[in-house]
Parts: C-alpha cells; structure tokens; sequence
C-alpha cells in the first residue's frame, strides 16, 4: 500500500480522535462508602456546594481572603483572586517602583526605583519564596495559592 501525504493525515488524525476520550473527565470521582473503626460503614461526605454557587467558587479552588481588592495588598500582606496581569501597589519599604502578577504565565514582574527589573517564576510546589529589593527594607513572601485557566489566587506576607 502507498503512504501518501493525505493518508498519513487521515491515520493521524483518527487515532486522534479515537484517543480524544481517553483522557482525564470533568466529572469528580465519586465517593465510596467508608468503613470505620468499628466495622461500620458510613456514607461519603455530603457535598459542598451550594445552589447558585458561581464558577469562581468551584469546590476545590479557594476563596481568598481579599477578594480582588488588590488594594489590601499595600502593607505586603494579603491573598487575593487576579485574573489578569493585575499590577499590586506596596509601600516604599518593599523597595519596588511597580509589582505585579500575571495569573496566564504565573510569574511576578518587577521594577525598581533605581531603574532594572525582572521576573520571577516558582517552577515547582509549592510555587513559594522569598524576594527582596536591592535598597528594600523588607522582603517578600510570595505564594501562588492555586491557578485554574486566565484566574489565580496569590498571597503576600512581609519577610524577616
């Protein structure tokens, strides 16, 4: 048999397609009956969520302690929701000019008074650590508390 171009084409994209339910549902694994200590068996736990609950509160993606209010986040502590590159105002003492965060690609972006800047991305859980000016007087704690597609929930605390 003669491999065309097409036929290649056509044999790749049906497997493709016949892979394309092999992978991983929406639907959350259901619950099994536990047996306790006393031989027992207890029922799953009940659901969290509530009627009218929004896409934001999905079970299992946090709800943070701010909100969006980026403003909590001036004395450097604070855990709020961006779902944009969303810019953080701190106080001087930080020795930043500009901080932000950016929830598509996780990473924190920065500049000095002095001019210079940079970027910073955790690469591995959990996606957390410490950052420091060059002329600041208090470093950074920072923590990217959960992603979940364009939305991040991120925290902030003064260092030692």
């Amino acid at each position: 048999m003669k491999m065309t171009n097409r036929t290649i084409v056509v044999s790749v994209l049906g497997l493709a397609f016949a892979c394309a339910g092999c992978g991983n549902s929406e639907e959350p694994a259901r619950s099994q009956p536990q047996t306790n200590g006393a031989g027992r068996t207890t029922p799953p736990p009940a659901s969290t969520v509530t009627p009218g609950q929004s896409p934001a509160t999905k079970p299992g993606f946090p709800v943070p302690a701010d909100g969006q209010d980026v403003k909590a986040c001036r004395d450097g502590k604070c855990e709020i929701l961006v779902t944009e590159r969303t810019t953080i105002p701190l106080d001087r003492r930080f020795g930043f000019k500009k901080f932000s965060f950016d929830p598509a690609d996780s990473t924190w972006r920065y500049s000095y008074p002095e001019g210079g800047g940079g970027e910073l991305r955790f690469l591995e859980p959990p996606y957390s650590g410490s950052w420091a000016a060059p002329h600041g007087e208090q470093s950074l704690n920072l923590r990217v508390v959960a992603t979940q597609g364009s939305k991040a929930v991120i925290s902030l605390s003064p260092g030692g």
